[in-house]
């Protein structure tokens, strides 16, 4: 457990080191930020209400996609294709820590540095904007909030880890990454509630986990989700864990076994 603390906090170092990386990060969330806020209040400043939501609960909504996109959506697997390109994969395999530990801690430490960092954003957003901010409608209800978005964390991770280890195939993983992660935030509600989109297509994210991500957490935290949905959303959420932990250690190993090292 010491070297896992210890591989986090120079981890934490190392982030803060790479300074333009971290600041590139965090303007792209703010543009993003802005441009939603400032869309969604224009669009309802003379409607009631978009397919059930007020100003009030898409403008909540919004401020608090831009958290999960930290808490959730941020990782460092997009590392592990160069890793395994230039053979320095091998050098992590004689340490004596499992690689999937070595990135999750990685992991850990980039999103507790983006979720310092982004509490501090929405501190000033929130200062100068003076944008309306629901509460939880319970404690109950922030309780199943957090509890989900710890879920969907490591949903997240695992997502990302099985788009690192695609490495193992091809060098350059970057595009598909890319083109996924497009697809990936469209369909968990990133850019808007998934409930928008026609029913056509709920009903096909209804069967993938990316809706699980951002948009379900959300919807506990407005009340969109009653308490009688709590137990099925995060029921879906631990059955993906596990169905996506099965399939990233199914990749892991078969990669691994055609790993030759060809970086030195």
């Amino acid at each position: 457990m010491r070297k896992y603390l210890t591989l986090f906090i120079m981890s934490w170092q190392k982030q803060l080191e790479v300074r333009s990386d971290f600041i590139f990060e965090r303007g792209r969330s703010l543009a993003v930020l802005f441009s939603l806020y400032y869309l969604w209040s224009s669009l309802l400043t003379n409607r009631a209400d978009v397919a059930g939501y007020s100003r009030a609960e898409m403008l909540t909504y919004v401020i608090m996609m831009t958290l999960l996109r930290a808490w959730v959506l941020s990782n460092v697997t997009d590392r592990i294709p160069s890793e395994i390109a230039q053979g320095k994969l091998s050098d992590l395999l004689l340490r004596p820590i499992s690689h999937f530990g070595y990135w999750a801690t990685q992991d850990a430490a980039s999103k507790s540095l983006a979720i310092g960092s982004v509490f501090i954003e929405m501190t000033l957003f929130v200062f100068f904007i003076r944008p309306p901010l629901l509460p939880p409608p319970s404690v109950a209800a922030a309780g199943a909030f957090v509890l989900s978005t710890l879920l969907a964390m490591a949903m997240y991770f695992q997502m990302s880890y099985m788009l690192g280890v695609i490495g193992f195939w091809t060098a350059q993983s970057w595009g598909p990454r890319f083109c996924f992660e497009v697809f990936l935030e469209f369909s968990a509600g990133a850019y808007f509630p998934v409930d928008l989109l026609p029913e056509a297509a709920q009903k096909v994210l209804a069967w993938l986990p990316f809706p699980y991500l951002v948009f379900h957490p959300l919807s506990i935290y407005l009340g969109k989700a009653g308490p009688e949905q709590w137990l099925s959303i995060l029921g879906h959420q631990v059955l993906w864990i596990g169905i996506l932990t099965l399939a990233s250690r199914g990749l892991w190993g078969a990669g691994l076994r055609r790993y030759a090292a060809e970086g030195g």
